[in-house]
């Protein structure tokens, strides 16, 4: 299961997604002269390209901070403001996506429900959190070679 897990955090890889001025302007409803005009004030970066082309592209981090400074200007903040709201998410999501790339040790079953093997509790446990098909999720601490065995015995 973890060879799996593996397989898909390279199958989607984000940083391999790229967009053109156009594309991003379309996908986020700000016009290409915004956008130009936020790379002009420091807001948001293009992505230097390697094929010698000088049209702009854009990674899928600045599609998501795009959208987020879209967000809170609707909202009805500044330009300025919107855009400290955004990279304040943005500095949170960093930790989201450390936690799940790191944390994320594969599935397992539990008492026949689903189960996400959250990584070592301690030198002992690991965590897990259990899936039912209604409810709250629950969350279980196993010994560390019960909870390896039960992630290996998965299937995919």
């Amino acid at each position: 299961m973890a060879e799996f897990t593996n397989e898909m955090r390279k199958f989607f890889d984000i940083q391999r997604l790229v967009f053109r001025i156009g594309e991003l302007s379309a996908m986020t409803d700000v016009s290409a002269r915004q956008l130009r005009y936020w790379e002009k004030k420091g807001l948001i970066a293009s992505q230097a390209r390697e094929d010698g082309q000088q049209a702009r592209v854009y990674t899928f981090k600045t599609f998501v901070q795009v959208s987020m400074i879209k967000y809170f200007l609707d909202e009805g903040y500044t330009l300025e403001a919107a855009s400290h709201q955004a990279r304040s998410r943005q500095d949170r999501m960093k930790y989201i996506h450390r936690f799940i790339s790191s944390g994320l040790q594969g599935f397992a079953t539990v008492d026949g429900q689903m189960a996400i093997n959250l990584g070592a509790f301690d030198a002992d446990q690991t965590l897990m959190a259990i899936l039912p098909e209604s409810g709250p999720t629950q969350y279980r601490l196993f010994p560390n070679d019960e909870a390896q065995r039960m992630t290996q015995a998965a299937p995919n």
